[in-house]
């Protein structure tokens, strides 16, 4: 018995230590090319077989602050059109869900916004090109937002259909029953509920925005400049040093989201469970 209860110890200790070492190894492939890519922007010479920069410099830095080629026009840009489409497609996707929940062909509106993701970017970008040249939308900065909307408005049906549940429905019948009308229901109910949910959509939706490539350069046609377009071209030209300092923007802004993420999900989550 005693030797039973010591093997599953050193199991249960074997086991956390391979977690541990799991989570480490996880964090150090994370963190090493987000350090790499932070080095190569304040990089003046880095030869081989140098394990560390032979200078630095921070004319990259200083190029981007001041405006120069672009870059804070392109930052605005970006974060324009990811804030409009995350807000919009969040805010359409959850109206749009709740009419898709209770509908009798469910499943297949459900399989319709799966469509956008069955297609490549590129193909469904090429195939609409032409209406958002009909409609004078093309290489316009609308257009490019209509565009990546179809995909982030299909991707928040999709993630907060599962919002609407039985659970739901029975908190929205039981309000009213008690005298509520359909504004009370949305406003001290439903959106509550939904608002730790509401905020992964935002998040994700913005993200489907921020890192889009293939879209800005179909419908943008070259004239809307967003920052993935500028890291690319950047490495085209064989600036590297700059375009890893545009890259540090790119990725620097979500994963600050992301390590603020659970403490802005967590206060809506508790919230919504205090009212019920």
């Amino acid at each position: 018995m005693v030797s039973g209860v010591a093997v599953a110890s050193a199991a249960g200790a074997n086991a956390a230590v391979i977690r541990a070492g799991s989570t480490s190894l996880l964090c150090v492939l994370i963190a090493v090319p987000l350090v790499l890519l932070l080095l190569l922007s304040v990089t003046r010479h880095w030869s081989y077989p140098g394990l560390w920069p032979d200078a630095l410099q921070w004319s990259q830095w200083r190029v981007m602050l001041s405006g120069d080629r672009g870059l804070l026009d392109a930052l605005v840009s970006s974060l324009l059109i990811a804030v409009i489409v995350a807000v919009g497609a969040t805010t359409a996707g959850f109206l749009t869900s709740q009419r898709i929940a209770g509908h009798r062909r469910r499943g297949v509106l459900l399989m319709l916004a799966l469509l956008p993701f069955a297609i490549s970017p590129v193909v469904l970008g090429v195939t609409l090109n032409y209406g958002f040249i009909r409609l004078q939308l093309a290489a316009s900065l609308w257009g490019v937002i209509l565009a990546q909307f179809l995909f982030a408005y299909a991707y928040a049906v999709l993630l907060l259909s599962g919002f609407w549940n039985t659970r739901i429905a029975a908190l929205s019948e039981l309000a009213e029953s008690i005298g509520a009308d359909r504004f009370q229901i949305w406003w001290r109910v439903r959106l509550p509920l939904a608002a730790g949910l509401l905020g992964v959509s935002l998040f994700q939706t913005f993200l489907i925005s921020w890192f889009d490539f293939a879209l800005a350069r179909l419908i943008g046609a070259g004239r809307v400049q967003t920052l993935p377009l500028l890291v690319f071209d950047y490495f085209g030209s064989g600036d590297f040093r700059l375009a890893a300092a545009c890259g540090v923007l790119l990725v620097g802004l979500p994963l600050a989201a992301v390590l603020l993420n659970r403490r802005l999900l967590a206060w809506p989550l508790t919230a919504a469970s205090s009212r019920v």
